[in-house]
This record gives structure tokens, C-alpha cells and sequence, in this order.
């Protein structure tokens, strides 16, 4: 995969208010990773890099509950496949391995940021996209 920065911009924007705030958060989360690897994760405490897995893992909980119940609410087609694409993501971060990254975060910690960044790029870029028109397209109703 390509490498870019987690750096916002209103291309990124899906027109969905709520889904744009959260996902600025995503790319946030995606930001702090960037930041302690290109450090090369030196002086990274224990607790820096179990806070960053676990806001992430939360806050992506939090953010797919939010689209799928926008996807509820204004029966969007295509749910149970944005629903898969939430299950896999999901599952990779919950199956971090926390004490293998406290023991090599500068190995570990580039993986997740990768998978971050796929998942944002597949994700957010193309299938948040389509929600997000499917959304403003029902609203105006």
C-alpha cells in the first residue's frame, strides 16, 4: 500500500456532518500513530501506545455504530455490505497483539497505522462516499 499522510481535506468529505466530524477524528488517531513512528517510537511509553489502540478501538466501535444506524434510519441498500467492511476492520484491531507492540512498537505499531490507512482510504474515500450521497439524496425528500 501506498503511503499518505492522515491529513484532512474536503475532498475527504462525505457531506454527512456527523460521519465528517468522526471521521476527522480517525485521521487524528491516524496522526498520532504517524507521529510516534516517525520519532521511531522512542520514548514511547506502555501507556502512549495501549491509549492509541484503545481510542482507536473505541472510537471506531462508536463511529460504525453511528453509520449503521444512519444506514437503519434512511434504509440505505448497501448496508450489509458496509456492514462487512466494518466486521473486518473491527476485527483486525481487536486482534492487536498489546503485548507483542509493547515489546516492538516500532514493528508493530507501523501495521496497525497500515491497516488505519487502508481501511480509511477503501473505506472512508469509496464506500462513506456513497453513503454519504445516498444520505444527502434522501434528505432532500
Amino acid at each position: 500500500m501506498f503511503d499518505f499522510k492522515f491529513d484532512w481535506c474536503k475532498e475527504m468529505e462525505c457531506g454527512v456532518q456527523i460521519i465528517d466530524a468522526q471521521h476527522k477524528i480517525l485521521f487524528r488517531i491516524g496522526r498520532d500513530m504517524e507521529q510516534l513512528i516517525v520519532n521511531g517510537c522512542h520514548n514511547a511509553t506502555t501507556k502512549e501506545l495501549l491509549d492509541i489502540v484503545c481510542e482507536l478501538r473505541e472510537y471506531t466501535s462508536y463511529h460504525f455504530y453511528t453509520e449503521e444506524d444512519l444506514m437503519a434510519k434512511y434504509n440505505y441498500p448497501q448496508t450489509d455490505a458496509h456492514k462487512v467492511s466494518h466486521a473486518r476492520f473491527k476485527a483486525k484491531i481487536v486482534s492487536i497483539d498489546l503485548p507483542m507492540l509493547g515489546k516492538h512498537p516500532e514493528q508493530v505499531l507501523p501495521h496497525i497505522k497500515d491497516d488505519l490507512q487502508d481501511f480509511l482510504f477503501n473505506h472512508v474515500l469509496t464506500e462513506d462516499q456513497e453513503l454519504g450521497r445516498y444520505i444527502k439524496t434522501c434528505a432532500k425528500d
